[in-house]
């Protein structure tokens, strides 16, 4: 019965160590044509040199990659719904591929005017292509600033891509795109679970205490063992002098 405790013993201080030995995950390289928007001014411009900013994207969605250059890619976005597909240059390093399945990349809104409006051709609000009536519906693809510091919406109207002016608009919300945003640091200092120094200090902790468990097993082992053995010989020695 002892030797049977002791074996089971030392099986499931085995089985732990086997169990919990830390195993390297091979990480997978990301092969995907989309890459995300992870912040609120990333810009989108018309021109490879950058000279021409059309407007902010939306956060959290993400660009079709065309062509990844150092600097400047040269991307494509929108073009479901009722928005007209654009393609145009993002800064690189501003792209993010978080290896998520990408389903419905682009924003799809629109937004209501609430007042007449002016759909401008550019941001210096010079060159008006028409007015839009009241309770109208645009296609939103972003934001941008006005020469004098407000805000403006990059819409399409009637097939025509230009400016407006925010108080023209009815207020709106945009949410954020369906996909994890993988790409925000967890807010957690005391908890810092992705440093690779702090999970090596752990596993070599766990480590040590599966050592110890499995040296403490053998002890034991080896103390029932001797144990065993003493008591057979004590046993022996008396059925000996009786017989005697």
């Amino acid at each position: 019965m002892k030797k049977y405790l002791v074996f089971t013993i030392l099986c499931a201080c085995l089985s732990a160590l086997l169990f919990f030995s830390p195993i390297q995950t091979p990480v997978k390289a990301s092969t995907s044509e989309y890459r995300r928007i992870i912040t609120d001014d990333t810009p989108f411009f018309s021109d490879a040199e950058g000279l021409n900013l059309l407007f902010y994207l939306p956060y959290s969605y993400y660009v079709k990659v065309l062509q990844i250059n150092p600097i400047l890619s040269h991307v494509e976005c929108f073009g479901t719904g009722d928005s007209i597909i654009l393609d145009g240059y993002v800064p690189t390093d501003m792209l993010f591929d978080d290896g998520l399945t990408v389903i419905n990349p682009y924003l799809e809104k629109k937004i209501s005017s609430i007042s007449t409006a002016v759909l401008y051709s550019d941001t210096t609000l010079s060159t008006p292509l028409q007015y839009v009536f009241a309770s109208r519906q645009l296609v939103y693809y972003g934001s941008a600033f006005a020469n004098d510091g407000s805000m403006l919406f990059f819409v399409s109207y009637n097939n025509r891509l230009g400016y407006v002016k925010e108080n023209t608009i009815m207020p709106f919300l945009i949410d954020l795109h369906s996909n994890p945003l993988t790409f925000l640091v967890p807010d957690e200092p005391d908890q810092p679970s992705n440093d690779p120094s702090l999970k090596t200090d752990t596993t070599n902790v766990f480590t040590i205490a599966i050592i110890a468990c499995l040296t403490l097993a053998g002890i034991i082992a080896l103390f029932l063992a001797i144990k065993n053995t003493s008591k057979t010989n004590s046993q022996n020695y008396y059925d000996e002098n009786e017989y005697e």
